[in-house]
């Protein structure tokens, strides 16, 4: 199935999914599609914060399907630009254009749940959302995404069942996504599909694609110049706009 690569390899039954995604990424419609199809206690958070880097000493058991989703970069960056999570002010305040070229630095705000105006962290940079290799901040976004889709999709060197997935194949076809994780784990599907009709910030209005701006041709031109084509392949992701449904 395009934009849906399966890797399963335990010998016992897969109980849970470990979701991991780029933040705009399409991770709270997946999560909600799973637990509205294959039941509340399919979807774990055991193996980490699904927006983080997995760190070394993470074990996975190998009744653990990793699921990790991915969105095309045109489309997420615009969505990123529009609702920038955590990014410090600055960043926040630039045009597009300017904001997908700028290093990228994030701070624990009121945004992340539990911080306050009076937790002792509120304003320090978030350190996980540097490179973990440097140490350094990021050269931009794309840098940023490229770094944690190649991390994430290489735990099939630590997890012994692994799922790429595109947003745009969920939003397609969500019920065809839902039977081939079924298929795969063993774990049961609801007799009747339950379509995701709502969405994160959307409270209980029907959810409908965001419409963005057309991208310039230099912007369009060089978010592809920053892509790493091996790893959009991994989930079936355009590498040019006119590649793009």
């Amino acid at each position: 199935m395009s934009g849906l690569r399966l890797l399963v390899r335990s010998r016992t039954p897969i109980r849970h999914i470990q979701v991991y995604g780029q933040r705009c990424s399409g991770t709270h419609a997946i999560v909600r599609t799973l637990q509205a199809n294959l039941g509340a206690d399919a979807v774990t958070q055991d193996y980490g914060f699904k927006h983080w880097f997995v760190p070394e000493q993470v074990l996975f058991r190998d009744d653990v399907l990793v699921l990790v989703i991915a969105r095309s970069a045109f489309d997420w960056l615009r969505s990123l630009h529009r609702q920038p999570w955590h990014a410090h002010d600055d960043i926040k305040r630039l045009p597009f254009s300017q904001f997908i070229r700028s290093p990228w630095h994030a701070y624990w705000d009121d945004e992340f749940w539990g911080v306050d105006a009076l937790h002792p962290s509120r304003g320090r940079e978030m350190m996980h959302e540097r490179d973990p290799a440097t140490g350094l901040r990021f050269a931009d976004p794309i840098a940023k995404r490229t770094a944690k889709l190649r991390h994430w999709s290489d735990l099939h060197q630590r997890a012994h069942n692994v799922a790429l997935l595109s947003l745009e194949t969920l939003q397609a076809q969500p019920r065809r996504v839902i039977e081939s994780l079924a298929d795969a784990t063993g774990l049961a599907a609801a007799a009747e599909f339950e379509a995701l009709w709502s969405y994160k910030g959307n409270g209980n209005r029907v959810f409908e694609p965001t419409r963005y701006e057309p991208l310039t041709e230099e912007d369009a031109d060089w978010i592809a110049g920053r892509l790493d084509p091996e790893i959009e392949a991994r989930f079936s992701l355009p590498v040019r706009v006119g590649e793009m449904a």
